[in-house]
């Protein structure tokens, strides 16, 4: 039994349990864990409170220390925390070991975070001082899902430590296991009890009290579109911060002139890694009609070379969605693309080798002929999935690939420099790529636009703007 509720510095055993199942094989157990309940929630921001004074007033080279000495816990066991994170959540190895070693990489930087200038001297009035300063906000709640359940923690827990503030943690109860292993890190870092608590358990019992608590100051959330618009009416009204990312639609713009070999291999990765489990995964292709079936053979002919089975299976390169009820969800939007006049080329249904039958698993799925304005070319589609929709020329691509509620991820391909920069200027998305489709360090901020974020970008060098707030100090030395 695996304790998920870390409450002042203390691991607390509950008696509602779930039973962890890999979900490369839904037979097998992973863990048996124990979840927070609605109680805890009360409990976790007391302790939070009650060190907010004390961290705040930390010196920021000894915040700086603990965020280093965790990510030295991360890289010291990253094997072990890798295969956990595959067998909860499915990822294949390289990027379950690669996200042990980002998140690593994310505190390193943050930790830096907490070195560098907070303020400003302002012009005074003779003999005496004005400055302007950043102050920790006191608790910030953060909420996290399950695709990337260490990278994500460290881009928001990172930040919230490296400038004071102390943090109420709810965890997704599909990935417990990554959860303890990155608390756990930085408990051994020498965080201070009370500096983070973590709350594992269904938004069903913990999102309403998590949510009403008048003692945050601030919630960062991750998920979907629906559930960060509830989190945002139901702080409405008080002095709360608040931070989404959510789904996002994501489209790559293909210009009659590129390069098909380099497109195909940069779409594949876009649209079919991670399971297509990402906020930035590619689901949309909009490709001038010269190219557009060619590119779409293409892609079906690369969707076949992704192995399907268990992460820590050396030749696996696509990996099972997180519950059956992910993997349904992707089959009824290929249904619906071609019940609107779709043709699938390559997927669509549950694979039928019996060595992948009891897990969640569906073929890379390439979906032609999709038409501009149907659901399957507008809305997001969560999984191994990408529509190829053709379009007349580079003016109609702009107007299809803007046609949809989300604004997150773009790219465009195309070998002609001054065409590019004007369409790239032109797309709906908070971040753009020419010839390319990913690539987020933690250095560059992240962040969508529309139904795909809101409140400051989160990561790069401007998170103090979300996790602080400003004081002018205005000293009279003689009074």
């Amino acid at each position: 039994m695996t304790a998920t509720t870390y409450v002042d510095g203390r691991w607390w055993d509950r008696p509602e349990r779930r039973i962890v199942p890999d979900p490369a094989d839904n037979r097998e157990v992973v863990a048996e864990v124990s979840l927070s309940s609605a109680a805890d929630v009360d409990a976790a921001y007391a302790a939070a409170d009650r060190a907010a004074r004390a961290w705040a007033g930390t010196a920021p080279q000894r915040r700086h220390d603990v965020l280093l000495a965790a990510a030295a816990v991360l890289d010291r066991d990253r094997e072990a925390m890798a295969r956990d994170l595959v067998r909860e959540e499915g990822k294949i190895w390289k990027d379950a070991s690669g996200e042990v070693a980002r998140s690593a990489d994310t505190l390193r930087y943050f930790a830096m975070a907490a070195l560098q200038p907070v303020g400003d001297v302002l012009p005074a009035p003779a003999g005496s001082f004005i400055l302007s300063r950043r102050v920790p906000l006191g608790v910030v709640t953060v909420i996290t899902p399950f695709n990337y359940p260490m990278l994500l923690p460290a881009w928001k827990i990172g930040p919230a430590l490296a400038h004071g503030n102390t943090v109420v943690w709810k965890c997704s109860e599909l990935v417990p296991l990554s959860a303890v292993h990155f608390t756990r890190a930085l408990a051994e870092a020498g965080l201070p009890d009370g500096v983070l608590n973590l709350l594992c358990g269904t938004a069903a019992t913990l999102a309403g009290p998590l949510l009403a608590d008048s003692r945050t100051r601030a919630v960062t959330f991750t998920g979907s579109t629906a559930a960060g618009r509830a989190v945002q009416r139901a702080v409405t009204g008080r002095d709360v911060a608040v931070q989404l990312e959510m789904g996002g639609s994501n489209v790559a713009v293909v210009l009659a002139d590129a390069d098909l070999d380099a497109v195909t291999a940069h779409l594949a990765a876009g649209a079919f890694s991670g399971s297509g489990q990402k906020c930035t995964a590619i689901g949309r292709i909009v490709a001038e009609a010269p190219v557009a079936d060619e590119l779409a053979e293409r892609l079906a002919a690369a969707a076949a070379d992704w192995t399907m089975g268990s992460g820590l299976e050396p030749a696996t390169k696509l990996g099972p969605l997180m519950t059956p009820a992910a993997r349904d969800a992707v089959i009824r939007a290929t249904r619906e693309g071609v019940s609107a006049g779709g043709t699938v080329l390559h997927g669509g249904d549950p694979p039928a080798e019996e060595r992948l039958a009891y897990g969640n698993f569906l073929p890379a799925t390439v979906l032609a002929g999709v038409q501009p304005g149907t659901a399957t070319a507008r809305h997001e589609v969560f999984g191994p999935f990408a529509a190829v929709i053709s379009v007349p020329d580079a003016g109609r691509a702009m107007e299809v690939a803007n046609d949809t509620p989300y604004g997150l991820n773009a790219g465009v391909f195309t070998r002609d420099l001054a065409l590019a920069l004007p369409l790239v200027q032109s797309l709906d998305a908070g971040m753009v790529h020419l010839n390319a489709v990913t690539g987020f360090p933690p250095y560059v901020p992240f962040g969508g636009m529309k139904d795909s974020g809101s409140g400051p970008l989160e990561q790069g060098p401007r998170t103090y703007e979300f996790f602080t707030r400003g004081q002018v100090v205005h000293l009279h030395p003689e009074a």
